[in-house]
C-alpha cells in the first residue's frame, strides 16, 4: 500500500490539483527529509570511525606502549642485578640493589596501568611478577649474608634469571594480543565505514532519484501552464486577441490563465466595437460614440467616454468652423485692401532704410579711423611713460652714486688727516733723531742724514696732505653743486613721469571710447541692415499676404462644401 502511495505521489490528479505553494512544501519538504538522512548517516559514519579509532588509540595502543615500557624496565632490572653482582663495596653493591627494586615497584605499577585497558586475564602475570620479587628477597639475603660469588651467581642464573625470562614471555604475548586486537578493531573500522558508506550511497541514490521524479513533476505541473500563458502573452504583444489558454492545471497558474482567456474575450470585444465606431466616424457620422457602452467595464470606461468626448468635440468643432469659414472669407478680403497698403509703405521704408544705411556707413569708417589714431597714440603714450620711468630710475641711481661719492670723500678726508698726523710725528722723530745724532757725533752722521730725509719727507707728507684738503674740498663743494642739479633733475623727471602717466591714462580711455563707439557703430550697422531686411521681407510678405487673402477666400468658400459633407450635432 505504502509502495503504491509513493508511485502515486507525483501522480497527475493528486499533485497538480494542489496550489504552487503546496507543491513547492512537498517536494522540498521530502527532499529536506532526505538530506537529513544523508547527514545523519555520514555522522553515524563519523561516530563509528571516531569510535573504532579511539578504541585502537585507548586500548590496543595503551597495551602495546605499556608490555613495552615494562619489559624495558625488565631490561634494566636484569642489569641492576649484574651491577649489584659485580660491585666491589657494600655501599654500590646496595645501590644497585635499590635500583632492581625500584624497577620491581615500576613492573608492578606498569602492570596495574596495563590492567585498565587490557581485557585478558593478568593473574599469571602478577604470581610471575611475585617471582621476581621473591628472588630478589633471597638474591638480597645472599649478599647480606656474605655468600660467594659463585653461589650468587649461581641462584641468579638458575632462578632470578628464569623468572625474568617468564615475565618477558608473558608481555610479549600481551603485546601480540594487543596487536591481533588491533587489527581486528582495524577490520571492524573499516568494514563499518564502508557498510555505512554503502548506506549513505543508497540513501544519496534515492534523494537524486527522488530529485529527478519532483523536478519532472514540478516541470510538468508549473512549466506547462508557464509555457501556455507565455505563448498567450507573446500572441498579444503581436497583436492577437482571439486567444484561448489550454491547461488542465487547478491551482494559481490554472486560474491565471483562465483570468488571461476571459480579459482577452472582452478586449477583443472593445477593440472590435473601437474599431466599428472608428469606421463610423471616419464616414463623417459624428453624431454619437460608441452604440455598445455596456462593453466598457472598470477601467474601460474611459475609452467609451473619450469616444463621446471625440464625437462631441468634433461635431462642436465642425460646427464652429463652418460658422467661422464665412467670417474668415470676409476677413481675408479686408486683409487682401491691407496687404496693399502696406505693400506701398514697406516699398518707401526700403528707399529710406537705403539712404541712413549709407550715412552710417561713413560714419562708421570714420569711427574705425579715429579708433586706429587713437589706438597708435595709445602705444606712443605707453612707450613715452615708459622711457620717462627709466629716465627717473637712472636718475635716482645717479642720486644713489652722489651720494655713494660724498661718503667716500668724507672718508678720503679722514684717511688724510690721519696722514698729516702721522707727518707731524714724523717730523718730530726725524728732530728728535738729529738731536740724537749729533749728540753721537761722528758715529751718528750717518744717522742724521737719515733723520734729515725723514723729516724731508715728512715735511712733503704735511704739504701733500694739504693739498689733498684743499683738492678734497674743492671736490665736496662740486659734488654738493651736482646733489643740488640731480636733485632738481629728479624732481622734475618726477614731475613729468607723473603728467605722461596721467596723459597715457587719458589717451588710452580716449583709444579705448573709440573702439567702443567703433563696436557700437557697427552693431547699428547690423540693426540698421536687419531693419532693411525686415522692410524688404514686410514688402514681400504683404504681397504675399495679399495673394494668400485671394486663395483664403476660395479655400473658405472649399470648406463651406466639405462641412456639409459630416452629419453633427446642431
Amino acid at each position: 500500500m505504502a509502495k503504491a502511495e509513493k508511485q502515486n505521489e507525483f501522480a497527475k490528479d493528486s499533485f497538480k490539483n494542489l496550489s504552487v505553494s503546496d507543491k513547492f512544501k512537498k517536494v522540498f519538504g521530502r527532499f529536506r527529509t532526505n538530506l537529513i538522512a544523508i547527514f545523519v548517516v555520514i555522522v553515524l559514519i563519523d561516530l563509528a570511525a571516531l569510535f573504532n579509532l579511539g578504541n585502537i588509540y585507548n586500548k590496543y595502543y595503551e597495551q602495546n606502549t605499556q608490555q613495552g615500557e615494562i619489559r624495558i624496565t625488565i631490561q634494566a632490572l636484569a642489569k641492576y642485578y649484574l651491577w649489584a653482582m659485580n660491585a666491589e663495596d657494600a655501599a654500590d653493591r646496595q645501590e644497585q640493589l635499590d635500583g632492581a627494586y625500584e624497577k620491581i615497584q615500576e613492573m608492578k605499577d606498569g602492570l596495574d596501568t596495563l590492567s585498565k585497558v587490557y581485557s585478558g586475564d593478568l593473574t599469571t602475570v602478577y604470581q610471575h611478577l611475585d617471582d621476581i620479587d621473591k628472588s630478589d628477597d633471597t638474591l638480597v639475603s645472599m649478599f647480606e649474608s656474605g655468600a660467594s660469588h659463585e653461589e650468587i651467581y649461581k641462584y641468579y642464573v638458575d632462578n632470578t634469571n628464569e623468572a625474568i625470562k617468564v615475565v618477558v614471555k608473558d608481555f610479549k604475548q600481551i603485546g601480540i594480543n594487543a596487536k591481533e586486537g588491533a587489527a581486528r578493531a582495524y577490520v571492524l573500522a573499516l568494514v563499518m565505514v564502508i557498510i555505512m558508506t554503502i548506506i549513505s550511497l543508497v540513501v544519496v541514490i534515492y534523494a537524486l532519484l527522488y530529485s529527478a521524479k519532483a523536478r519532472k513533476a514540478l516541470t510538468d505541473s508549473i512549466l506547462g501552464p508557464i509555457e501556455a500563458i507565455s505563448q498567450a502573452a507573446d500572441d498579444m504583444a503581436k497583436g492577437k486577441l482571439e486567444i484561448h489558454v489550454e491547461t488542465d492545471a487547478n491551482d494559481e497558474l490554472g486560474k491565471l490563465a483562465d483570468d488571461i482567456t476571459e480579459s482577452t474575450n472582452i478586449i477583443e470585444n472593445i477593440v472590435k466595437d473601437i474599431d466599428e465606431t472608428l469606421h463610423r466616424m471616419s464616414a463623417g457620422d459624428f453624431s454619437a460614440g460608441s452604440k455598445n457602452e455596456d462593453l466598457y467595464v472598470g477601467d474601460y470606461k474611459a475609452i467609451s467616454s473619450a469616444l463621446s468626448d471625440i464625437s462631441d468635440n468634433l461635431s462642436s468643432t465642425l460646427l464652429e468652423v463652418k460658422n467661422s469659414s464665412s467670417q474668415v472669407s470676409q476677413g481675408a478680403s479686408n486683409m487682401s485692401q491691407g496687404a496693399t497698403d502696406l505693400a506701398e509703405g514697406a516699398t518707401d521704408q526700403a528707399a529710406a532704410v537705403q539712404e541712413l544705411t549709407a550715412s552710417v556707413n561713413s560714419i562708421t569708417e570714420q569711427t574705425k579711423q579715429l579708433a586706429d589714431v587713437a589706438e597708435r597714440s595709445k602705444n606712443m603714450a605707453t612707450s613715452v611713460r615708459d622711457n620717462a620711468e627709466l629716465s627717473a630710475r637712472k636718475m635716482h641711481l645717479v642720486t644713489d652714486a652722489m651720494t655713494r661719492i660724498t661718503e667716500a670723500s668724507a672718508e678720503i678726508e679722514q684717511v688724510t688727516n690721519t696722514i698729516e698726523a702721522i707727518a707731524k710725528q714724523t717730523s718730530l722723530l726725524a728732530l728728535n733723531a738729529s738731536i740724537e745724532a749729533a749728540r753721537a757725533g761722528e758715529t751718528g752722521k750717518g744717522f742724521a742724514v737719515v733723520a734729515e730725509q725723514i723729516g724731508e719727507l715728512a715735511d712733503q707728507s704735511t704739504e701733500a696732505a694739504k693739498n689733498t684738503h684743499q683738492l678734497i674740498a674743492d671736490t665736496m663743494e662740486e659734488i654738493n653743486n651736482g646733489n643740488a642739479v640731480v636733485a632738481e633733475t629728479t624732481e622734475a623727471l618726477d614731475a613729468m613721469q607723473h603728467s605722461v602717466e596721467e596723459i597715457t591714462e587719458m589717451i588710452i580711455e580716449t583709444g579705448d571710447l573709440a573702439g567702443q563707439q567703433a563696436q557700437s557703430m557697427d552693431e547699428i550697422d547690423r540693426g540698421i541692415e536687419q531693419i532693411s531686411s525686415v522692410v524688404q521681407n514686410n514688402s514681400a510678405t504683404a504681397e504675399e499676404s495679399s495673394a494668400v487673402s485671394v486663395e483664403l477666400s476660395e479655400q473658405s468658400e472649399s470648406l463651406n462644401r466639405l462641412i456639409g459633407q459630416f452629419t453633427i450635432n446642431g
